[in-house]
């Protein structure tokens, strides 16, 4: 059995959730219902369907064919592995973790063929996916095969896809308009970000500087002097503008569905909090490493990371529109 190479690197979905056609038209409350802390689980009355562009990319299939071939490779002569959980957890012999691996590879080949996975069948993939991209990725260091590499950041990939689509927080449902699935907590959170946002406006403090590039750079004393007067110009109106902005997000942040317009501002007016936010925190580049758990900075860090998947969530949906 050839093996079909890594994942596909790119942002298109894998699967896309199937909404009843109640779910379309008013909020069910099942997004409110879930716990805010753990979304490990299948998010309550979840159905999810390979998405048209994974069926064009044929990625079931592909999907398949790296568990068969993972399935296959483990008939053969392995070098003996072990692995101990973290802190002093559950220790697994080779024995107990080949037939784990073997066991997730059987359901990931059973449901990959599966138009719609909801229920029992959607948890056994998460699990399935989650086993055996852990025991693989063990696999894969013991034997240094590039294979083997490549068929765990299959089984990843999928539970990060499967997961991605059961939590995403805005559904095209068709005539331009999205359903909006906030946990309740991300709702009391964009209330909380939104009024400090709204406050700083007020204020015109120096983290705002994001906010108003200079309008001819910053490089010569010249330059300065054009970027001052442009702002003298046109602050008070660009100010104006993200303060309507932002009242629009909050008087629709309530709402279970809206339109792309309004969608668009939330993308904006969330993007302008997390400028101010990065200014105030001293990050650079979305890649720089988060401050530890137990520092003074983490609690906004950690807003900050979440509106920019929010953001992130946002433009993903526009542009299925386009």
């Amino acid at each position: 059995m050839t093996t079909p190479g890594g994942p596909p690197d790119t942002d298109e979905p894998w699967f896309v959730p199937v909404l009843a056609l109640d779910d379309t038209q008013h909020g069910d409350g099942s997004e409110d219902d879930a716990d805010d802390s753990d979304v490990s689980e299948v998010a309550p009355g979840t159905t999810l369907a390979w998405s048209s562009w994974a069926g064009e990319e044929q990625v079931p299939r592909r999907l398949a064919a790296a568990a068969g071939a993972l399935a296959l490779r483990l008939t053969e002569a392995l070098p003996e592995l072990s692995h101990q959980n973290p802190g002093g957890g559950e220790r697994f012999e080779h024995a107990q973790l080949i037939a784990v691996l073997a066991n997730a590879l059987g359901v990931v080949v059973e449901l990959a063929d599966d138009r719609q996975l909801a229920g029992d069948d959607l948890a056994r993939l998460l699990g399935a996916t989650h086993d055996g991209a852990v025991i693989a990725a063990i696999v894969a260091e013991a034997t240094d095969e590039s294979a083997v590499t490549q068929q765990s950041a299959w089984l990843r990939r999928t539970g990060e896809e499967v997961h991605r689509a059961m939590w995403r927080r805005f559904h095209p449902v068709g005539d331009s308009r999205f359903r909006v699935r906030l946990r309740r907590g991300e709702r009391a959170l964009l209330r909380r970000v939104l009024a400090e946002q709204h406050q700083r406006l007020s204020e015109d403090g120096p983290s705002l500087a994001p906010l108003y590039p200079p309008g001819y750079g910053d490089g010569d004393d010249a330059s300065a002097a054009r970027s001052v007067e442009f702002s003298s110009l046109t602050k008070v109106d660009l100010t104006a503008t993200r303060s309507s902005a932002l009242e629009r997000v909050q008087a629709s942040l309530e709402d279970r569905e809206i339109d792309a317009e309004t969608l668009a501002v939330w993308m904006r007016t969330l993007n302008d909090v997390r400028l101010v936010m990065a200014a105030e925190l001293d990050i650079t580049d979305d890649e720089q490493a988060p401050p530890a758990p137990w520092s003074a900075t983490f609690p906004a860090w950690r807003t900050y990371a979440v509106l920019g998947n929010l953001v992130h969530e946002a433009v993903l949906a526009l542009r299925t529109q386009l």
